[in-house]
């Protein structure tokens, strides 16, 4: 049967503190920030000051700290999608090429819409999930034969869709290297637990940034509202953020679930370049046009109800029963 896949909660209030998948009603991200000037604001050395009257505040440090405090919260409350549907997808194959938005030397970009059952148990508006998939020895900073510094910005072209790894690298240099090396897994960045860290924390900075800056969340908090109201009420409603059918507009950051698939790490000569490549994914995501993205093999159907349908109820329940997921998956019309 076709239709629309839904979470039912078991329990009223299990969504707290983003453990379990978001309802209707879940804020966006920018709410778990505090708010500026706000009663329950931690202390800080500015506070402090004019309480014990121990130092003068510099009033631009303090403008700076609690802008960077207030981004760092709203990534705090990033979350990404239960990995009870994660399992369930690499089982069963469950995969969708829709859902690439966007690639670069560093990294692909796959976007779920929030009715894709990955984004449905998604556990903040929005989700994000960092994978990394490359195995680049060096990181694909390698030197010619003549031993000049080959680095990433030299060794992929602009805009390149990735086949393979370095396609403007020496070769034979680099195959002479892998064989000396083979079996020592030092020299792939991957393997190293504090870089891996390094890099969600960054690429989840960026994309919060990003992605608050397109009115995202402005848009999630005008949806919670179109979804308590009546169609008679909708219809009427001017919405700035939405269109007709209660959707992000084209240029406005959109919720949902993003998967980040990393192929090479970003070092310091190529960070803002990684940064910039965010940037450009989460705009990309944004201007999408609903009808055209949603797309699928036959015009009556979208990619996403394609993907849905694949997807067993029934196990799919017995699969968040086994992980004491307080929710229930149903198929509705």
């Amino acid at each position: 049967m076709s239709g629309r896949l839904v979470l039912k909660e078991l329990k009223a209030g299990l969504n707290a503190s983003g453990k379990f998948p978001v309802t209707d009603q879940t804020l966006p991200i920018s709410r778990y920030a505090r708010r500026i000037g706000s009663p329950n604001e931690a202390a800080t050395i500015g506070s402090l000051s004019k309480e014990n009257g121990f130092c003068k505040p510099n009033k631009r440090l303090l403008r700076y700290g609690n802008a960077q405090n207030t981004l760092l919260e709203a990534r705090s409350g990033l979350r990404g999608t239960s990995s009870t549907a994660q399992v369930y997808q690499n089982t069963f194959r469950v995969f969708s090429a829709q859902s690439k938005v966007y690639q670069c030397d560093f990294f692909r970009l796959l976007y779920f819409p929030p009715d894709h059952f990955l984004s449905v148990f998604r556990k903040s508006k929005p989700a994000s999930n960092v994978r990394i998939v490359g195995e680049v020895f060096l990181n694909g900073n390698v030197s010619r034969s003549e031993g000049r510094s080959v680095t990433n910005t030299a060794v992929f072209e602009k805009g390149s869709r990735i086949d393979k790894y370095g396609k403007s690298q020496d070769m034979s240099n680099l195959k002479r290297l892998q064989s000396i090396f083979a079996n020592d897994g030092s020299n792939v960045p991957r393997n190293y637990a504090y870089l891996r860290r390094s890099l969600r924390t960054f690429l989840n900075k960026c994309f919060v940034k990003n992605w608050l800056e397109l009115q995202g969340h402005q848009a999630v908090e005008e949806q919670i509202s179109h979804s308590t109201q009546s169609t008679e009420t909708n219809s009427s409603t001017q919405w700035k953020f939405l269109d007709s059918q209660g959707r992000s507009k084209s240029g406005v950051s959109k919720d949902g679930f993003y998967l980040f698939q990393v192929l090479v790490f970003p070092d310091p000569t190529t960070k803002h370049e990684f940064e910039m490549n965010i940037s450009h994914a989460v705009k990309a995501v944004a201007d999408l046009h609903w009808d055209s993205f949603l797309r699928g093999k036959t015009k009556s159907r979208t990619w996403v109800q394609d993907a849905n349908d694949r997807v067993r109820v029934s196990t799919m329940n017995g699969y968040l029963a086994h992980d004491q997921v307080p929710r229930t998956l149903r198929k509705v019309k």
